[in-house]
């Protein structure tokens, strides 16, 4: 068997770091189980997290889940060495990339971090060479086998057993060298006495793992790696065949803008021909006409002119009778003079002449956006194929009862067991239901009656509620332990996280957006001033804030900076019902719900309308909130059920079984498949689901 081992090509088992992605060297485990370099872990930790206080976490390079430090109070460049080992790839990688660089037992109990250079083969600890000192100095343990930890790293299974306890914790000094079957829990000689005597199943451990190390059998798991490995292989090169497919057409849509660009200019210079012989006939027409009012304002001009002259030399020249005779005449025809003058002055035109644009287009100019167009990514979720793989079978001793005269007595057979089916499968949330988790009584103990229209999750898992009966924000711990109330001005209604353990509080009586800080307890921040009182409100960025508003009987979403500066605004429909809102994981749609008759509007940051998804069963559209997969779900807060609807806005769900009556606010953990949920019915309940 051991010869196989060596022999496997470990680099087809696909037993590289994901970040340095060579072969595992002292392999840790996240809580999360993805597994990392030792040195890889350290270096990605020291850039990522900011803080070297015990309350920082960083992100998972896979998953994306928040990690917490494995020990509180602890400098963040050794958090890496305090995360455990992966013991089976350990058990699995080539002696050269082993390297447990196991640090002091002792020490570590302390709170320090040093090296270790001996290995204790009797207490199972890893010692400095000043703890290996004392203990061999110590009366207690001066006779125990103090070795040089090296020389137990090359034996891989003490290896492993750095990293994984064998002593019994119930019975000090005792090692675990049986198990029962029927309890399924390792067991001490004296554990063996006092508690499994009558248990049948009790097996030694040496015993029953030297019958499932069978060479076929290893082999046989090492062509199911491979087969397994194989496949992912597949799904990479799909997926890198996918991303070029997608890097050429990203890369294309510089050209489709200039081709865009040539359309509009195109359209541009057709509308610059037209407008220019729109121009000509205009031209011509009216110098046409102004010519002819100028030939008869010179008739008119040429006619006083002669009456003039006339009158002039009869007075000059003629006799009385003659000079009277003709005075009158011009007298007559002054009248008519007079009238002409009036009438063409009246035919004056005051005209500007001026290029008037389509509306939406001097709409766009004047915005100067950016935003007109945008690269749109269509996500199709890959089916994963079938699982490869049969169950899993391994051979496990026949359970037989130990005779306590020594383990030599007894007799081992061995027989098949099945274990159960992991499914290569993830079963998407839009296939699951919600089911019923946790309760929070979140009521007052003066019998108050709370009324919560809006919940948020922080980034350590507690929860702040706001009571907008009450006008307090209440904070919860991750088991809904009440931590602490901070009394609001007045009447609180929105409440997002803006970055970290800052939270906005949307007050809209007093057209105020509170700020507060969220640890074991509520501290209370800046404030800024809005010109609208605003409703339901989430962060889009750490500079900005989308919120939800009434102004003019309409229902609009504005964007806001941090100041309360309104830089967008868009009218979602005539509406005087307060809302609430909330964005993609993305932040590149927006959802805001629209209480009667009951729907909702999604839109993207640039304010086109993306959908608008409204259902016969949808009543009382109320809270909004979205999951990992970016679905969102709308509460029914009078039809008392919760709308799944995927990101396009197709309908795919509508949970009622479990649904409390009259459910109100609802948001997601960072897992993104346990929500909590609101009710108005009984105000002082808050429950936790996850989709399953």
């Amino acid at each position: 068997m051991a010869s196989s081992v060596k022999s496997v090509d470990f680099e087809t088992l696909g037993l590289r770091c994901p970040i340095c992605l060579d072969v595992f060297t002292s392999p840790r485990n996240l809580p999360c189980l993805h597994t990392y370099c030792q040195h890889c872990l350290h270096k990605y930790i020291v850039e990522n997290v900011t803080t070297e206080k015990a309350a920082a976490t960083f992100i998972c390079p896979e998953c994306r889940k928040e990690t917490y430090p494995p020990l509180p109070d602890i400098p963040v460049d050794t958090w890496a060495e305090h995360y455990p080992y992966n013991t089976v790839l350990l058990s699995v990688l080539p002696p050269e990339k082993r390297k447990v660089d196991k640090t002091c037992d002792s020490c570590m109990n302390e709170g320090g971090s040093v090296t270790a250079e001996n290995y204790c083969g009797v207490c199972k600890e890893a010692l400095c060479s000043t703890c290996a000192k004392v203990h061999r100095k110590n009366k207690a343990t001066r006779n125990h086998a103090v070795v040089n930890i090296q020389d137990v790293i090359a034996d891989l299974e003490l290896a492993v057993s750095l990293s994984v306890s064998i002593t019994c914790p119930k019975h000090v000094g005792k090692e675990y060298e049986f198990y029962c079957n029927t309890h399924n829990s390792m067991c001490c000689s004296e554990c063996v006495d006092q508690v499994h005597k009558g248990c049948r199943e009790v097996i030694q451990v040496k015993g029953a793992t030297s019958k499932v190390r069978k060479e076929k059998e290893t082999i046989a798991v090492i062509d199911r790696l491979k087969e397994l490995k194989s496949q992912l292989d597949q799904f990479r090169n799909e997926n890198q065949e996918e991303f070029n497919k997608m890097k050429a057409e990203v890369n294309n849509i510089p050209d489709e803008i200039e081709v865009v660009r040539k359309k509009v200019n195109t359209l541009l210079d057709n509308v610059k021909s037209r407008i220019t012989m729109e121009k000509n006939a205009l031209l011509k027409e009216e110098s046409i006409a102004c010519h002819v009012k100028n030939q008869q304002c010179e008739s008119i001009s040429s006619a006083i002119t002669n009456s003039f002259h006339v009158l002039e030399a009869v007075f000059a020249h003629g006799s009385p009778r003659h000079f009277l005779t003709t005075l009158h005449k011009i007298e007559e025809h002054l009248v008519h003079y007079e009238s002409a003058v009036k009438e063409k002055y009246s035919e004056v035109r005051h005209v500007d002449a001026k290029l008037s644009l389509d509306h939406s287009l001097l709409s766009l100019i004047k915005s100067n956006d950016t935003n007109i167009a945008k690269i749109d990514i269509v996500e199709k979720k890959h089916s994963l194929a079938p699982s490869v793989f049969p169950p899993t079978k391994v051979k496990t001793v026949n359970p037989t009862t130990i005779r306590h005269d020594g383990p030599d007595d007894e007799t081992k057979t061995v027989k098949e067991r099945t274990l159960p089916e992991k499914s290569l499968h993830f079963k998407p949330l839009k296939d699951c239901k919600p089911e019923v988790i946790a309760q929070c009584n979140a009521d007052y103990p003066d019998g108050r009656y709370p009324r919560y229209s809006a919940i948020i999750r922080l980034p350590d898992d507690k929860v702040l509620l706001v009571d907008c009966n009450i006008s307090t924000c209440r904070l919860y711990d991750a088991s809904f332990q009440h931590l602490a109330d901070y009394k609001m001005t007045s009447c609180p209604l929105g409440v997002c996280v803006v970055e970290g353990s800052e939270v906005a509080v949307t007050l809209p009586h007093q057209k105020m957006i509170q700020f507060l800080t969220v640890d074991s307890s509520i501290h209370p921040g800046r404030v800024i001033n809005t010109s609208q009182g605003c409703d339901g409100i989430s962060a889009l960025s750490k500079d900005q804030l989308v919120v939800s508003c009434i102004r003019n009987d309409s229902l609009y979403w504005c964007i806001l900076k941090m100041d309360g500066l309104e830089t967008f605004c868009v009218e979602v429909c005539p509406s005087s019902w307060r809302s609430q809102l909330s964005v993609n994981n993305r932040r590149t749609h927006i959802y805001v719900s629209y209480y009667n008759p009951g729907a909702v509007y999604a839109y993207s940051v640039n304010g086109t309308c993306i959908f608008k998804y409204k259902h016969k069963t949808l009543d009382g559209a109320c809270g909004v909130g979205v999951d990992r997969e970016d679905n969102l779900y709308v509460v029914g807060q009078m039809s008392n059920n919760i709308h799944q609807v995927s990101p396009d806005g197709t309908p795919l769900q509508v949970f009622s079984t479990g649904i409390p009556k009259h459910p109100s606010a609802i948001c997601f953990f960072s897992s993104g498949d346990e929500f909590l949920l609101t009710e108005e019915s009984d105000g002082k309940l808050a429950h936790k689901f996850r989709l399953k």
